[in-house]
Order: C-alpha cells, then structure tokens, then sequence
C-alpha cells in the first residue's frame, strides 16, 4: 500500500503548543475547550496571547515527547512495514538532525520518501539532501507518480470508474490556490510562489495540513 502524511513537525514547539500538547493539564484543558466550543483560530489567538502575557516561551509550554510519539504511533498503527510512505514535507523544525532520525528510524517501514517544505533543513539548499538519504529511498522538491484514480465526468464529479493517471505531489497548494483567501496563503504566494506548482490535475500536498491530532 501507499500512504501519505504531511507536517509531522518533529521537534517544533510553536506547532506542538497549537495543536494541543501542552505540559500543564489545566492550560491544556482550557486550550481544548476554546478550540472545541469556539474555533480551532480562537485557540491559536488565545494559546499565542498566553505566552505573551506570562512572558514565557512555547517550547516551555508544551510536550514535544507526547505529540511526537502520538504521530509515530498513528502512522505505525496504519502503515506497515513493506508499505510506502510519502512525506509532504515540514519533517521537522527547531530540533537537530539527529533527532529527526531518531524519529524517522522510529516509523516501521521500509519505503519513505520526502517531498522537501519550508520548515525542511533542505528547503533551497539541497545539498543537504544527504543528510536524510540513509532513511529516505527519495527526496525531492515535486514529483509525479501514476497511481490507479477516479474518473471524472464532464463536470468534474468522481465517478466510480478509475484508470491509471499522474498524481503531483508538493508541499505547496498549487499556485492558483495561493491567491485565494484561505488562513495566510495570500502573503505565502510572495514567499513561496516559485516553488508552487501550476499543475491543474490530481495534486497532493501539505503547509497547511490540519493537525494528526489534538492532545
């Protein structure tokens, strides 16, 4: 089988502070609360105003150990060890190389491959490819696969036909999509335009994937 993740965010407490793993149980009951009766970016607004107003930090914050063990375990749960498993990107961030394979050598398959995002150490300077390439069969920027995919019909529904077609694969929405009002896409086509791909078919990508899971 062949699987798909993205935004694993190893090592990164901005992300594991937003989506939920926080250290203190009372502060993170309040978190969960706001995000479960309000919004998702009510929480966010709130957590960020926390850490503003208790002049702490993030990673002082949060538990990086649990929301690391809880996406390696989902994706154990699920991928197996002959399956193949495709990485969107934001791997890992504010953490060493080291400990990014720790937490690569910890997911039981064979077959990873590493689409590269932003927060990636090799984003623009892939020379430092060969950091990963012991654990990664591939790493690359974008890259196509054919797969076994729905057909669509003329206005552009699934239909329960399916045949063999090319499936993109990039950390960044298309470049179209950038434009659009969705969370702070509109600024990201300034930065990360050129990296977007302009391709009109089946795409898979990730930066702003919803969380594996809130704590």
């Amino acid at each position: 089988m062949r699987y798909f993740t993205s935004d694993t965010h190893f090592g990164h407490p901005l992300v594991t502070a937003l989506r939920g793993f926080l250290n203190n149980g009372r502060l993170r009951a309040e978190y969960l609360d706001i995000w479960q009766t309000q919004t998702r970016a009510a929480a966010h607004a709130w957590i960020k105003q926390y850490v503003h107003d208790n002049q702490t930090s993030f990673k002082a914050i949060c538990d990086i150990a649990r929301h690391e063990n809880t996406i390696i375990d989902n994706i154990n749960e699920i991928v197996g060890h002959d399956d193949e498993l495709w990485i969107l990107g934001d791997l890992s961030y504010r953490c060493t190389v080291e400990h990014t394979l720790e937490c690569l050598r910890r997911i039981n398959c064979q077959h990873l491959h590493l689409i590269i995002g932003n927060h990636d150490r090799n984003f623009r300077l892939r020379f430092n490819d060969m950091l990963y390439e012991d654990v990664f069969e591939t790493i690359d920027d974008y890259c196509e696969i054919d797969m076994e995919l729905p057909v669509l019909d003329e206005s552009g529904k699934i239909t329960v036909a399916t045949t063999q077609q090319s499936i993109a694969m990039s950390h960044f929405p298309r470049l179209s999509a950038l434009a659009e009002e969705h969370g702070d896409w509109p600024s990201n086509r300034n930065e990360f335009a050129d990296m977007a791909p302009t391709t009109e078919g089946w795409l898979l990508y990730g930066h702003a994937a919803p969380p594996h899971q809130i704590g």
